[in-house]
């Protein structure tokens, strides 16, 4: 016996079912196909649930430590060194931008400087727990992104290079390098220097003694050595307790030679600092120290220290 034909109701109801179910399987595939699932990945943050204020402690590739206790502690392979607050406080809101931007492989890491030798940022948070530990490979070929890895996971991702760029830097990156920290222009009342320096290019620093005096409200500054005042020392002298220099010395750095002067600050609260000059280096770097740190001075910040 043969079937009864569907009637125009009975087609069309068929029809609907299977369009439905046509969609809602390629809707499925677009959901979880690997390559969507990667594309909602490379919208993520990189760092998933990411708080800069919540971040303690920095570890970093050459024995480096950041720790806030309450205020930030740098040392290097257990030396202590003063840091800069603000530039580390800056950096870890940075990290807060950082993209998935695009899943590599999952592969072998060698080919994205993540097989070994790689740099490493680890995160810490209260009690010392790991909030991230980040391993930090190479470049891309045109030098804007770098290759990034979790330790302990396989997947390798591309980010911006900008927050790796401090990490090819050494521990200066991380240091306060004022030269009189929190010291201002009023606090300097004397200023002077009892050596001879000719620089590379052939300038003199003779020495000089400057001394500061208030009358009727103006302040003056003069120098013992030849009696003369100019308004020119009074700016140049204003700017000194605002300088940096360049660089702490580090472990492997030789030692300071013999000082070739010796410069002598005085403070509007009674105290005094001390800073012995040596001679420069093949690279004109002024090795100095002032008792508890030893660092360097270029000779651009010789010249704002010295007065000509």
């Amino acid at each position: 016996m043969s079937k009864k034909p569907m009637d125009y109701k009975t087609k069309l109801a068929v029809t609907s079912s299977l369009l439905g179910v046509l969609v809602v399987t390629a809707v499925l595939g677009l959901v979880f196909n690997q390559q969507a699932v990667n594309q909602r990945l490379a919208e993520e943050p990189l760092l998933r649930g990411y708080d800069a204020t919540a971040v303690t402690g920095l570890e970093l590739t050459g024995g480096v430590v950041l720790k806030k206790e309450p205020s930030w502690a740098l040392s290097v392979t257990g030396k202590a060194y003063p840091a800069s607050a603000e530039r580390i406080d800056n950096y870890l809101k940075s990290l807060a931008t950082l993209q998935r931007e695009r899943l590599v492989t999952s592969g072998d890491g060698q080919p994205f400087g993540l097989g070994s030798g790689f740099k490493t940022l680890k995160l810490l948070g209260t009690g010392g727990k790991v909030l991230a530990d980040l391993q930090v490979g190479g470049p891309n070929d045109q030098g804007n992104k770098v290759y990034v890895r979790f330790a302990g996971e396989k997947d390798i991702w591309q980010t911006d290079r900008g927050f790796a760029r401090p990490l090819d830097l050494d521990f200066n990156t991380w240091a306060d390098l004022s030269l009189f920290p929190g010291r201002k222009g009023a606090d300097l009342t004397r200023i002077a220097f009892d050596g001879h320096i000719q620089t590379a290019d052939k300038t003199v620093y003779a020495a000089f003694d400057l001394d500061k005096s208030v009358k009727d409200g103006k302040t003056k500054w003069e120098n013992r050595t030849t009696k003369a005042s100019t308004e020119t020392m009074a700016s140049w002298a204003e700017l000194v307790p605002s300088l940096h220099f360049g660089a702490f010395a580090s472990p492997t750095d030789p030692p300071a030679g013999a000082p070739v002067g010796t410069v002598t600050l005085n403070w509007a609260d009674g105290s005094s600092s001390t800073i012995k000059i040596a001679a420069p280096d093949t690279q004109n770097r002024y090795r100095v120290t002032d008792g508890t740190r030893d660092f360097w001075l270029n000779d651009w910040a010789l010249g704002q220290l010295l007065y000509r």
